[in-house]
């Protein structure tokens, strides 16, 4: 699957106007495919503008958005490929809904890319299982359903174009706990199955530890820190100056800290913390 980098991406917004405001500066950044990156920063930090460059929602006001070494912005044919390519679940997407069936709904995107009627249903299928929609609300109307169950149906219908890259802005924004772990758990099985690239949006810096493998955070347009969960969450300090938590178990491993427990600046994860506390007290590890 393609890479896709930005090279000195800016965009600013009511450009010339009064109201002008540069929402990225200058952001040079890769992303290996098959790569789970999960998008961090306060509000008004720049994430919602750098994804919406991923797929050519918005053109950059100066720099280039390159998919497999190309520019996406070279022709209107290059751009709606790359929206097939690059699948963007907006927050809160039930609000994408519109179709008379959850079928109808998530078969809009492959019936859009002029596919067979036969791989459309596969599509279907196979994406409504990916994002845990049961195949026996296909006949029911999508605006009658829960936040959760309408949640689902928009992920699928972006699933059911195969993007080789999916991006999800907050997609656990409003959900309760199981509803969050189980929709996550759809999403890290959907990325181990296809191999596809995942961008995951979230202000949830549990989630970030314990789902991605990079974390970008972002702040006043720029990437601020870039690093795995471990190298971000060893600077607490930093983070919390750009009005950022970390996560609990990391703050919990700080409070130890300042009473004295020894343990390494590193730890983000509760697992990472068991086995270094049951270490620290000759016990085995979990």
């Amino acid at each position: 699957m393609p890479d896709i980098r930005l090279e000195s991406l800016r965009y600013v917004y009511s450009r010339g106007t009064p109201f002008e405001k540069v929402a990225l500066n200058d952001v040079t950044l890769d992303i290996p495919a098959g790569q789970y990156v999960a998008l961090l920063g306060h509000t008004g930090s720049g994430k919602s503008t750098l994804i919406q460059q991923l797929n050519g929602l918005l053109t950059p006001t100066a720099g280039r958005v390159l998919y497999d070494g190309e520019d996406i912005h070279r022709s209107k044919e290059a751009l709606r490929d790359i929206r097939f390519r690059v699948g963007l679940v907006f927050q809160y997407p039930e609000y994408q809904l519109f179709e008379e069936t959850v079928y109808k709904d998530i078969a809009f995107g492959p019936g859009n890319m002029r596919l067979p009627a036969a791989e459309i249903e596969e599509r279907v299928r196979k994406s409504a299982h990916f994002a845990g929609v049961d195949e026996s609300l296909f006949d029911a109307s999508p605006l009658e359903l829960s936040g959760g169950q309408k949640r689902r149906i928009a992920i699928a219908g972006v699933m059911a174009m195969k993007p080789d890259v999916l991006v999800l802005d907050e997609p656990i924004a409003g959900l309760d706990p199981a509803g969050c772990r189980s929709l996550l758990e759809n999403i890290k099985r959907y990325h181990r199955s296809t191999g596809c690239t995942i961008v995951l949006v979230t202000h949830e810096m549990n989630v970030a530890a314990t789902e991605a493998e990079r974390l970008l955070v972002m702040r006043a347009g720029q990437i601020a820190l870039d690093g795995t969960p471990q190298e971000v969450f060893s600077r607490p300090e930093e983070l919390r100056s750009m009005g950022l938590d970390i996560p609990g178990a990391a703050a919990l491993a700080q409070a130890l800290r300042q009473r004295g427990v020894s343990l390494p600046e590193s730890i983000y994860s509760p697992k990472y913390l068991a086995k270094t506390l049951l270490s620290r007290m000759g016990g085995v590890s979990c």
